[in-house]
């Protein structure tokens, strides 16, 4: 299995992120919101939707890539068939300086490993 975060495993399109808001199920943690949809293909796909209260673009930019990441070297830990938006909640904006990818990679991880049909 690749590692590449490839163009077709991103959600691009807006109509995809509206779906997603208005249909989706969530599951949440104390540092993420995770909203997922079946989409029908044979890979999941992941979106990212980070406030600008959460911080200047540097700090916005760095969690993206973190979430990136995560996603990128688990697929396999993923389940397949689904549209993934992640949002960062309030607590995560406030301990960011603190803690490091790792945690943020495990408790996302906890949340992406329970979604289900």
């Amino acid at each position: 299995m690749s590692e590449r975060f490839t163009r077709k495993e991103r959600l691009r399109l807006r109509k995809d992120f509206l779906a997603i808001f208005k249909e989706g199920k969530s599951l949440q943690n104390e540092y993420f919101v995770v909203l997922f949809l079946k989409n029908g293909l044979d890979h999941s796909r992941l979106g990212i939707v980070v406030k600008r209260k959460f911080g200047k673009a540097t700090r916005r930019n760095k969690l993206k890539r973190w979430v990136r990441e995560t996603f990128r070297k688990n697929k396999d830990r993923i389940p397949k068939g689904f549209d993934i938006v992640v949002i960062p909640r309030k607590r995560l904006s406030e301990e960011f300086e603190s803690i490091n990818f790792w945690v943020v990679q495990e408790k996302l991880l906890s949340l992406l490993e329970r979604i289900e049909e």
